[in-house]
């Protein structure tokens, strides 16, 4: 315990809440700015086990604003929970550790939190349907879970445990932040400040406090906070927590396009686009054993091990669509 000492000296927190801890098991659901530090933070302070799920590799882009990732990982286009996996276990060898590069689907979601049974879901997403996904899956399987984003210089928090409102409930007066980082920029201590609270969320629940049952908003650069007791705003005819109604979870098949942050598209091809890469067209600049970076006139691809594929320059879904139609037609 002497390595856990000044947090174990917090009274609140004390020694019982460190040993609850070091017995716990956190999901973090996703990898980029707020799943690495969450990873990182939570690592650093002694958690029982991590799970980090993430489909994506390291790329320069990251490397402002998200943390363990290097340059090196994003020459070698390393994926990210492979690296944060090695590095957690450089950090603090006691944490357990599960790596899954996997997309996290609704169809994939149920079987992932019955497998790894977290105690607490921490969400490091980056776009509000995946939230909501979240939500039902946690809310079908009885699994707390602690929902943050950060866009911007703006950031929020708040912890359910279904006794009241769920993320659905609060459709209409949760903050803008789900906005895209990639159109409206990211400022570093945003995310610092929305991981803080989320480990506090879960400080207290390993503390036998409970969540907070605060709505938490935040504003690095106007210097603004603001909490809400939202309690009572539970909707009594909410189709998740008062009716179980799990519409995304219940649609099991993704589109082929999907919008991503910033004006990246994520076609999903067949598993054997990767092994077939060469009839794609464009020449392949780099390839690992996880992915195949491809470059055609001003539009880059990368090309993922389970068919995922990730294209940028395309400036609008109808040429998407209509560049996807000629991938299908080249692997053919």
């Amino acid at each position: 315990m002497e390595r856990y000492n000044r947090q174990a000296s917090f009274a609140p927190f004390g020694t019982e809440g460190q040993h609850q801890l070091m017995k716990t098991r956190i999901m973090i659901m996703g990898g980029g700015a707020l799943g690495s530090h969450l990873a990182e933070q939570l690592a650093r302070m002694g958690v029982g086990h991590l799970t980090v799920i993430d489909m994506d590799v390291v790329e320069l882009s990251n490397l402002h604003r998200q943390a363990l990732y290097d340059e090196h990982d994003a020459e070698s286009m390393s994926p990210k929970v492979e690296v944060l996996k090695k590095n957690i276990g450089r950090i603090n060898r006691h944490v357990g550790f599960d790596a899954l590069h996997v997309e996290l689907t609704p169809r994939n979601i149920e079987e992932i939190l019955n497998v790894y049974q977290p105690d607490i879901v921490l969400d490091g997403m980056d776009n509000f349907e995946m939230r909501f996904l979240i939500n039902e899956a946690c809310h079908k399987l009885g699994i707390p879970w602690v929902y943050g984003a950060a866009v911007g210089s703006k950031g929020t928090v708040y912890a359910m445990d279904y006794t009241g409102p769920c993320l659905k409930c609060m459709l209409d007066i949760i903050p803008d932040t789900g906005e895209s980082c990639a159109i409206n920029g990211v400022l570093p201590p945003a995310i610092h400040q929305v991981i803080s609270y989320e480990i506090g969320e879960v400080i207290r629940y390993a503390s036998g406090e409970g969540f907070s049952k605060k709505l938490i908003s935040l504003d690095i650069f106007t210097m603004k906070n603001q909490t809400m007791d939202i309690d009572g705003l539970k909707d009594g005819s909410c189709p998740v927590c008062d009716r179980s109604e799990y519409e995304l979870l219940n649609k099991k098949e993704s589109g082929p396009i999907e919008a991503l942050c910033g004006g990246t598209y994520m076609f999903r091809l067949k598993r054997t686009a990767f092994d077939s890469a060469e009839y794609l067209p464009g020449n392949i600049k780099k390839e690992t054993p996880f992915v195949k970076l491809i470059s055609y006139k001003d539009i880059e691809m990368t090309v993922f091990q389970d068919g995922r594929m990730n294209v940028y320059g395309i400036p609008s879904d109808d040429l998407a669509y209509d560049f996807y139609r000629t991938l299908l037609k080249s692997i053919r």
